[in-house]
């Protein structure tokens, strides 16, 4: 086998790989970046939603001291009526 034919058949086949791995390299540096700005897009979605649920909770809790008190009222009549 001559040197040329030794390169062609182990150099060319090597650089191939080699490029296609430079080339793969590249895009998963490109997926990378692309989760990553889903990640800290998603992270901020659900720390806007964990403050509404924490507003929901707060009204919800209001709407039970509302209605106990309304409760209270509705007891008292009851009583006032019997009377």
């Amino acid at each position: 086998m001559t040197n040329i034919q030794l390169f062609l058949s182990i150099g060319i086949p090597t650089m191939a790989v080699l490029i296609g791995f430079l080339m793969n390299n590249a895009r998963l540096s490109s997926i990378e970046n692309r989760i990553g700005s889903f990640e800290s897009n998603l992270g901020a979605r659900i720390d806007g939603v964990d403050s509404r649920l924490t507003a929901i909770e707060g009204d919800v809790r209001q709407f039970y001291r509302d209605l106990g008190a309304h409760e209270a009222e509705i007891g008292n009549l009851k009583a006032q009526r019997r009377a």
